[in-house]
Formats: structure tokens, C-alpha cells, sequence
């Protein structure tokens, strides 16, 4: 059996496959990768190698550490050698994999929208607080900017939640550190969320009903659309709403050209194109070279597509019902300016789980 080395030669870009004939280990490859992205200046070098080697594997990180003499067939170890180089060339490692985790449940990524980040988390759990606030029952929703359709999947699956006698299905905010730890470092939570899309399933099959042979009382009608100008990114979202078994009507339409004119909303979130022009000129190549500009950039100040919500929304929101807006991190003052007129009440700018100013929100005047 040959000697297992650290193939030091591999440091100046060769693969693999392309080294001295050793046993490729996951502890081998991990000493070959981790430099290989360091030199290269990608962020997080560790937690990438990390998760592409699980990736490849099929296997949560931590089985890494269980496994580290594991070794890799041919197969495996081609299939790593594209995912690093990728990655070498500062390509995101969420388009890599595939998926992302947002509130504990992987969506399916694309180069056609965003990637879900942790701050638009803030959003989706005010308005969830706000529906509970309201006392549940029907509502409707709107989400202007879907992307992935991570904010209206997860309101569809928060509010159902919701709505159970019992609020079970719904991961409770301060439950969150159950996978932070993990998320810090970029991995998706797929544990996590089986485990909880176990116990849904398990709660959905209860019997229900005040007695034998009488039909559970009809739930309340929880309807939500969801627009976005991209064609890809509207395919994209309903991929995830049907992976995660809801009903979401998403419409291809340049902000408020997919909504009828007499469409009425109890709910309108958004997280529209916000980055100044000198922002994104100083981006991150990761973000700038593979997310798309046109979800990005908010005209010189940031806010050109915050107006337009905001205009839009003084026309579909019911009154008392709720606005919220992911906005850029020193947006408050320009933001609240927006909403300060006779049409809205209680207006406020939320932060985010970093502390960063982030989440406009506003109630219908008249509520």
C-alpha cells in the first residue's frame, strides 16, 4: 500500500489525479485543498474544501472527521477536482453545490437570481410575527423580487405552521442557534431540515376533527404570489415550492407589471436591488462575476427599486396591513423618509442578525 503524503507539488495547481500515485484520503485531500484555495485568496478556504468534499461524498461535514481515511474512487475524486477548480476561480460555492440553506431549509441556487443570505432571515420573521400578531387566519401575500422564492416559500410554510392548534412545524426564532453554528462556516443544514420535514410530515398525517367520522374545519385561505423579471429565476422558485410541497403563484413581470390593478395584499415584502453604483464597483469578485447585476444595483443611491415598491405598495396593500423591504446598510434615514407620509404608521428599520441596519417596515395607513 503506498505511504499516504501531503502532495506539496499540488500547491502550484496540480489535481489530483494529475499527482504522484498515493491513496487520495478525505485527510490527504483536505491537505491538498486548503492550500490550493488559499493561495487562489478564497475566502473561507477551510469550510469550502470542507463542503465540496462532502459534497462528493454525499455525507454531512462532520462524517469528514469520523471518516478521515475514507478513500475516494476515481469517480469521486473527478468530479472534486472540477468543484475545486471552480472554486479556485472564486465561483460561489452555493452555485457549486447546488443548494442553500435558509431558515433551516435547503433551496435550490442559480446564477439567474441571488443567493439566499442570512440578513433577509430578519424579513421572513417579522412577517410571521406580524400574522401572529394579527391573530393568523386568511391573508394574502405578496413578494415583489422572489428569486429563489425562499421569503414566499418560507412565509407559506411559517404560516401553515402557524395555523396549527399547536404552532408545531414552525422553528421558533430563538431555536436558531441549532444550526447557526454550523451556517457560520457555510454549510448547508440538510440534518437540520430533515429532521423537521420529518416531523411535519408526521403532524400532517395526525387524525384531526372534534370527532369520529366529522371533516376537519377548512383551513384558512393562505395565498401568495410571487414575481420576478427573470424568466429562470421564476422556474427556479417554483422548483422550490415544490420541493417543499406548497402552492405559490409566481408571475414573470418587472416589479408591479405582474400584479393586476385591482390586486389587494394583506402583506407585501420585498428584497429588491439596493447596492449603490460605488458599491458594487467594489464588490467581492464572488458576488460581482456570478450573481446577476440586475439584482444588485439600485441606481446611484441604492433605492430605485425601494421607491418603486413603496409607491406601488400605497396602491395593493389593504389597510393595517404590512410593507417590509430588505434595504442596503445606510439606507435608514432615506428609507423611513419613504413611508413618513399620511399613508403609513409605525415605520421602522429592523436589524439584521449582524446588527446591520436592513428591514423597512410599515403598516397601511388607516390600521
Amino acid at each position: 500500500m503506498a505511504h499516504e503524503t501531503t502532495p506539496d507539488h499540488t500547491r502550484s495547481g496540480a489535481s489530483p489525479a494529475a499527482a504522484a500515485p498515493q491513496r487520495w484520503t478525505v485527510r490527504a485531500l483536505l491537505a491538498w485543498m486548503v492550500p490550493f484555495l488559499k493561495e487562489r485568496e478564497v475566502d473561507s478556504p477551510r469550510a469550502i474544501a470542507e463542503i465540496l468534499l462532502a459534497e462528493v461524498l454525499k455525507i454531512e461535514r462532520l462524517r469528514l472527521y469520523m471518516e478521515p481515511d475514507r478513500e475516494l474512487s476515481p469517480e469521486e475524486l473527478a468530479s472534486l477536482r472540477g468543484l475545486v477548480s471552480r472554486a479556485g476561480r472564486h465561483e460561489p460555492v452555493q452555485f457549486l453545490v447546488g443548494l442553500w440553506p435558509f431558515l433551516g431549509r435547503d433551496f435550490e441556487v442559480a446564477p439567474c437570481t441571488l443567493i439566499p443570505r442570512p440578513c433577509t432571515e430578519t424579513l421572513v420573521e417579522r412577517a410571521l410575527a406580524w400574522y401572529r400578531e394579527r391573530g393568523a387566519g386568511g391573508v394574502r401575500v405578496l413578494d415583489l423580487c422572489t428569486g429563489t422564492g425562499c421569503i414566499a416559500v418560507s412565509l407559506a410554510l411559517g404560516m401553515r405552521a402557524i395555523l396549527r392548534p399547536d404552532g408545531a412545524g414552525c422553528r421558533p426564532i430563538s431555536a436558531r442557534r441549532e444550526y447557526d453554528s454550523a451556517r457560520s462556516a457555510g454549510e448547508p443544514v440538510r440534518e437540520w431540515q430533515r429532521d423537521q420535514e420529518r416531523g411535519d410530515a408526521e403532524r400532517s398525517d395526525a387524525p384531526s376533527g372534534s370527532g369520529a367520522g366529522e371533516p376537519p374545519p377548512a383551513a384558512p385561505s393562505i395565498e401568495i404570489v410571487g414575481t420576478d423579471i427573470v424568466p429562470e429565476a421564476v422556474e427556479l422558485a417554483r422548483r422550490n415550492a415544490r420541493r417543499h410541497g406548497v402552492s405559490i403563484d409566481f408571475r414573470c413581470g418587472d416589479l408591479w407589471a405582474a400584479v393586476e390593478s385591482g390586486e389587494r395584499f394583506d402583506l407585501i415584502a420585498s428584497n429588491p436591488p439596493y447596492v449603490t453604483d460605488e458599491e458594487y464597483d467594489a464588490l467581492d469578485r464572488n458576488v460581482k462575476d456570478y450573481e446577476p447585476a440586475s439584482a444588485l444595483r439600485g441606481g446611484r443611491d441604492g433605492l430605485d427599486f425601494v421607491r418603486k415598491v413603496v409607491a406601488g405598495a400605497e396602491r395593493h396593500l389593504n389597510l393595517g396591513g404590512l410593507l417590509a423591504i430588505e434595504i442596503g446598510w445606510k439606507h435608514r434615514d432615506a428609507a423611513l423618509e419613504l413611508v413618513a407620509g399620511r399613508n403609513w404608521s409605525e415605520s421602522d428599520v429592523l436589524k439584521d442578525g449582524e446588527g446591520i441596519d436592513r428591514v423597512l417596515v410599515a403598516r397601511r395607513g388607516g390600521g
